[in-house]
């Protein structure tokens, strides 16, 4: 074995390795997610989940296996549409639900500061199923020619290279550099808001009010280290291009911290989100306020 095979192997276990602790964080969010109160916030953290677990089980069952064992598996049609899905679909959906949560955020704490909006969740929902249909279509390219999709760039594998897929490629990155300029845009808006807030004697009246803030800036510290993580990921995959000189290095370096990065949302989102109860049913709470109406009238007696 040369060097190259050596680092693709070691590097295919880290993949293996790094996916099953990202798959577990990341499915016990979601099941934590379920039985919390179903917010906008929520629902969009659950679909956050769900994008994430599908990326990392492209990871464990193809990505990984492929390098460990240092061979292709499957048909080079296979290789295509599981890069498509991972390169593209997937990867543009996570920033899209980021987007939406840094949306609701700026609704709460801009439009809505004290009441719920009374459709909130049916808009979001909406909005939810339109970005699943469009990542569907992008992680397949359905109507377009084969040749539109993109292999994975590993270096042991053929790698076919068309115009049609690299002005694919160029439609990605501008859509990520817009995802990512509005995000961030609103996060800073967000923090203008509650750092206005926070100033003001008004907003802190009553309880309610700084329950409602104190929630809105954890939430808001949350969409933020999110939104780090995926710049982080960008400034990687920059710094490989420039610095790699084969495409052993770039997918090494590309790839192997790419396999964290969802790991790493998924554990942003448990320790924001750790310690929220899950929402009690109405039978339980009209109990305990039946047996509370009735002590102080039975001590009375």
């Amino acid at each position: 074995m040369n060097f190259d095979e050596i680092i693709t192997r070691i590097i295919g276990l880290h993949m293996i390795t790094a996916a099953i602790i990202g798959l577990s964080l990341n499915s016990f969010m979601f099941f934590h997610f379920s039985k919390l109160k179903k917010t906008s916030f929520y629902i969009l953290c659950s679909s956050k989940c769900i994008a994430n677990c599908m990326s990392l089980e492209i990871y464990l069952g193809y990505v990984g296996p492929v390098n460990l064992l240092y061979t292709q598996i499957g048909s080079s049609s296979f290789n295509s549409y599981l890069n498509q899905a991972l390169g593209f679909g997937l990867l543009i959906q996570g920033p899209i639900i980021q987007c939406m949560i840094a949306m609701n955020r700026f609704l709460v704490v801009w439009i809505f500061p004290v009441s719920t909006p009374r459709y909130g969740i049916q808009i979001t929902t909406a909005a939810l199923t339109i970005s699943w249909i469009f990542m569907a279509w992008f992680s397949t390219l359905i109507g377009l020619p084969d040749y539109c999709r993109v292999t994975f760039n590993f270096g042991h594998l053929e790698f076919i290279n068309t115009l049609c897929n690299v002005e694919i490629t160029w439609y990605l990155v501008y859509g990520l550099f817009g995802l990512a300029g509005s995000t961030n845009f609103l996060n800073i808006l967000i923090a203008v808001k509650l750092f206005c807030s926070s100033k003001s004697k008004a907003m802190l009246s009553s309880e309610a009010s700084q329950s409602r803030r104190k929630l809105s800036i954890r939430f808001f510290f949350q969409s933020c280290f999110q939104d780090w993580i995926i710049i982080m990921d960008f400034l990687n995959n920059l710094s490989s291009t420039k610095y790699c000189r084969s495409r052993v290095c770039v997918h090494v370096v590309i790839m192997g911290f790419d396999v964290m990065i969802y790991g790493m949302d998924g554990l942003v989102m448990y320790l924001f989100n750790r310690k929220a109860s899950p929402s009690k049913r109405m039978g339980s709470r009209v109990k305990t306020t039946t047996s509370e109406f009735m002590k102080p009238n039975v001590s009375m007696l």
